[in-house]
C-alpha cells in the first residue's frame, strides 16, 4: 500500500514542481488536496492543477457533497486502496494515517513540527533541527532525490537472473565482455538506477564475486527461470522485485521506466510485443505460491501463473531491447552494433 506523506506549510514552495518532477523519473504520486486555497484551484474551472504536473489521482478532502472522492474521516487503510495504483501519497492535511512529515517553512521561521518525531525534512532558508533533513527553497531536485531514495526504492529490490548453462555458448555469457563491460555487469548497472538493493540469483556464487553483489542459488531447483524468480521473491527485502535475465546488453533505464510507472498493486508487470518479456518483468511477492505449486509439479512455464494471478501487461512493438545472447553469432551480431 502506498505511503502517506503529509506536506505541511507546501505554500512556501511550488508544490506541482515536486509531483512533476518526481512524475518525470517514472513514479505515480497521488495527492490530497484540503484547505480553502487548494480547494479553490480544485473546483474553479482548473481541475487539473497537479494532473498536469504529472499526479495520477489528485482527490479532496471535505466533509461534504458526493461528488468529492475522500471525505474527512477516511481511515489510512481506505485511503491507500483508493490510491492503489499509486507509488507515493502527499497530503497537504494531516490526515490520519500520515507517518511521515515533510515541512516547508518561509525564510526565518522556525519549523513548528520541530518537536514532532514524525518530522523527517524542512524545506526552509537556513535551518537546522538535529536528525532532520533540510533542504533550501530552490533545491528542489535534492528534495526530490531525497524523497526518491527514503521512500520509492526502497519499495522495489531488484534481481538478476544468471542460472543458465549457457550449452550453445560452451562458457558462461554473464560474463562476455560488450561495450567495455561485461553482459551482466551492463545489467546491474542498469537495475541499480531504480534500486538500491540488487542481487544476482545463480547457483554459482564464485563466478560473480568480482561484482561485490549477494549472490543466492536456487531454493526449488530444476525450474529454470521460475526457479529462479521464486528465489528472488523468497529472499528478497521488499514486496516488489525487479526480475531482468543478465544478457540483455541493449537493455537501458528508459526500458525500465513504463514497468516501475505501472506496477503498483499488480502481481506480474511485464512486456509483451509478439511474445511475452517474463525476464525484464517486475514481480511482487504474492506469486510465491502458485511458483512454488508449478515448480513442485513439474511445470515450468512462466505464462502459467498467470491464470491465477494479477497480470499488467505492456504492449510494445518494439522487441529489440529485450535481445538476448544465446548463440555466439548473436554474441557477435551485438558486439558489432
Amino acid at each position: 500500500m502506498p505511503q502517506i506523506i503529509y506536506l505541511s506549510g507546501m505554500e512556501a514552495i511550488d508544490r506541482a514542481a515536486i509531483v512533476r518532477l518526481l512524475s518525470d523519473r517514472g513514479y505515480r504520486i497521488g495527492v490530497i488536496v484540503s484547505g480553502a486555497d487548494d480547494i479553490a484551484r480544485f473546483w474553479n474551472g482548473n481541475r487539473h492543477w497537479y494532473l498536469a504536473a504529472g499526479a495520477s489521482c489528485v482527490s479532496m478532502l471535505a466533509n461534504h457533497a458526493a461528488a468529492v472522492m475522500l471525505l474527512r474521516d477516511l481511515e489510512q487503510g481506505q485511503i491507500q486502496r483508493l490510491f492503489a495504483d499509486c507509488h507515493l501519497i502527499f497530503s497537504n492535511h494531516n490526515v490520519t494515517g500520515c507517518s511521515d512529515i515533510i515541512e516547508a517553512i518561509p525564510s526565518g521561521a522556525a519549523p513548528r513540527y520541530a518537536g514532532d518525531p514524525r518530522l523527517r525534512a524542512v524545506i526552509g532558508a537556513g535551518c537546522s533541527v538535529p536528525g532532520v533533513a533540510c533542504f533550501a527553497h530552490d533545491t528542489q531536485d535534492e528534495l526530490c532525490n531525497f524523497i526518491e531514495s527514503r521512500y520509492l526504492k526502497p519499495h522495489l529490490s531488484a534481481a538478476v537472473l544468471a542460472g543458465g548453462k549457457s550449452h550453445r555458448l560452451g562458457t558462461n555469457k554473464a560474463l562476455l565482455a560488450i561495450n567495455g563491460t561485461t553482459l551482466i555487469g551492463h545489467v546491474l548497472h542498469t537495475a541499480r538506477q531504480f534500486t538500491e538493493t540488487v542481487r544476482i540469483i545463480a547457483n554459482d556464487s564464485e563466478a560473480y564475486q568480482q561484482f561485490n553483489v549477494p549472490v543466492i542459488g536456487d531454493i526449488m531447483p530444476g525450474g529454470g527461470p521460475l526457479s529462479g524468480i521464486h528465489a528472488a521473491l523468497t529472499i528478497s527485502p521488499t514486496e516488489y522485485v525487479l526480475v531482468l535475465s543478465c544478457d540483455m546488453p541493449l537493455l537501458d533505464p528508459s526500458h525500465i521506466k513504463p514497468l516501475i510507472s505501472a506496477y503498483p498493486g499488480y502481481d506480474i508487470t511485464l512486456y509483451k510485443h509478439q511474445n511475452f518479456e517474463p525476464l525484464c518483468a517486475i514481480y511482487r511477492r504474492t506469486c510465491i505460491g502458485a511458483l512454488e505449486e508449478l515448480i513442485a509439479h513439474g511445470e515450468y512455464r512462466i505464462i502459467d501463473l498467470f491464470p491465477t494471478l494479477n497480470v499488467k501487461v505492456i504492449r510494445t512493438d518494439e522487441p529489440t531491447p529485450f535481445t538476448n545472447i544465446n548463440t555466439w553469432a548473436d554474441y557477435q551480431r551485438l558486439n558489432k552494433r
